[in-house]
């Protein structure tokens, strides 16, 4: 039987499962010695893990992640080359490359699950481009939409999608950034009681309304974020 989108709302994030996962396997056979390791790992280290987090946010914004693949592999295996020919200690390809590496992958994969299946979409330290489902509104299958950047950026763009009836946009913005691009011929109505310390703009030209599709309705809650709309 299929799972209705109100079932689909309550799902856990599989993201908390996967973080249990891992915590669960490292922590395994000597857990409070490991756990301090790596309490003390992170005070020692947390400034340099938040700038090369915010780096490969910067670079995920401007370059799609599969642009990246081509480019890693050739310069995986020119390292891989160097460190051979200048005689790199295989302890240190253990101890430092190799960590460092997979912490660059994991953290240019980590995309929040989500998609135009139930369109939910979240954020969370993360930078990430996301587009419409094909229909949205009230006759169709997605009434509602969710936008949530939490100390991240989203940038979503509905103009691929059909307007068929009305559609609410749930948008969240804590310390982060909510980018919205609409149809410019969309009647959109934005509610902003939830804001605090947030900047809402709304640019772009704006073409004779088309009232019978129906209509956008934007509930904006923010804290020290940041909202545009863009019409196009």
């Amino acid at each position: 039987m299929a799972r209705t989108d109100r079932e689909r709302g309550h799902r856990p994030s599989p993201w908390l499962g996967l973080c249990a996962l891992a915590l669960g396997s490292f922590a395994a056979g000597d857990t409070m010695h490991r756990v301090r390791a790596a309490a003390e790992w992170a005070v020692t280290w947390w400034p340099w893990l938040l700038l090369v987090l915010a780096l490969l946010n910067l670079v995920r914004s401007f370059v799609a992640v599969n642009s990246l693949i081509a480019p890693g592999i050739l310069a995986a295996i020119a390292l891989a080359g160097l460190a051979s020919g200048h005689a790199v200690s295989g302890r240190v390809l253990v101890n430092i490359v190799l960590p460092v590496s997979l912490v660059l992958v994991g953290v240019v994969m980590l995309r929040p699950f989500g998609g135009a299946e139930d369109a939910r979409w979240t954020r969370f330290l993360a930078t990430g481009r996301v587009d419409g489902p094909g229909a949205i509104g009230d006759r169709t299958r997605h009434p509602r939409l969710e936008l949530r950047a939490v100390a991240g950026e989203i940038r979503a763009d509905l103009t691929g999608s059909a307007l068929d009836g009305d559609v609410t946009v749930h948008i969240t913005a804590i310390a982060g950034h909510v980018h919205l691009t609409v149809p410019r011929n969309w009647p959109v109505t934005v509610r902003t009681t939830g804001m605090v310390f947030t900047r809402v703009t709304d640019s772009g030209p704006r073409d004779a309304i088309d009232g019978d599709s129906g209509g956008v309705g934007l509930h904006l809650l923010g804290l020290g974020g940041a909202v545009s709309l863009v019409r196009v």
